[in-house]
Parts: C-alpha cells; structure tokens; sequence
C-alpha cells in the first residue's frame, strides 16, 4: 500500500471548505490507520448498523472528491475543525494527523447521526473512527 505524507494540512473551519481540488478519480478506502482500540469502533455497532454502513461505504465508494464536494450538505462532508470536537488532539496515531482530516455521514444510520472520520488525501480516504452518534463532533449534530 503506498502511503501518502507530502500534505502538511491541518483541521480547519468546516465553513471554509476550498475548492474542489483536481482528483477525479473514484474514492478508494483505507484502514491502515483505523483505531481498533478505541470508542468510535465499528465492532460496537449491531448487525444492522454495521450491514448499512457497509452499504453506504459501497455508495460513497462510486464517488470521487468532487462529487462528494459538489454534495457536501447531503453528505455532511466537511474538514474537521478539532476545536470544536470532544477529541481535541486529533486521531490518536500521529502520522494521520499530517493529512487533513474529514468526516462524512452515513446516511440512513442510527437516525442521521453516524459519522465516519478519517483524513484524505487524493482519492485516498483513510478511516480511522466509526462514530454512531455523533459524539467526536456534537456541535455540528443535526
């Protein structure tokens, strides 16, 4: 797996998303840096949350970074801002925290409020937390 570390991009205002950057190409999912260990984890979710995130990942997973730019507001797709979480000092494995972190929803999970964080880079999306309810960003909660 080749590993991406040239971008220097921090969390930033989610209301100062950029531009769609030039990365056409289908996002591709990573787990290199999932954190296994701790409390935003899939394997605490039921079967039934955890058959419909996997469906929403197939779903999202036919999209590129400008579709989901283009679809920011269906999505909730936006950088996070680590001020305003519960998780101030970013991911726990300190190389993901030198690509600009994401989160997004899953859709139609536990009532609108599933997240998934991670950071991009390119069409690289590396997942490192499964939030069922919306407890890393509850400032943002719908």
């Amino acid at each position: 797996m080749m590993i991406y570390m040239n971008s220097t991009k921090k969390g930033k205002n989610k209301n100062s998303i950029s531009e769609p950057e030039p990365v056409d190409e289908k996002l591709k999912f990573s787990f290199e840096y999932y954190d296994s260990s701790c409390k935003y984890c899939l394997s605490d979710w039921q079967k039934a949350e955890i058959s419909g995130a996997l469906n929403r990942l197939k779903e999202v997973n036919q999209k590129t970074y400008n579709d989901l730019f283009r679809e920011k507001e269906v999505y909730h797709f936006h950088p996070v801002d680590w001020s305003t979480t519960k998780e101030k000092n970013g991911f726990p494995d300190k190389k993901v925290n030198n690509l600009e972190p994401f989160q997004f929803a899953l859709l139609g999970i536990n009532n609108q409020k599933a997240r998934i964080f991670g950071a991009r880079q390119d069409n690289i999306f590396y997942i490192v937390w499964f939030d069922l309810n919306h407890e890393v960003d509850p400032m943002t909660k719908k």
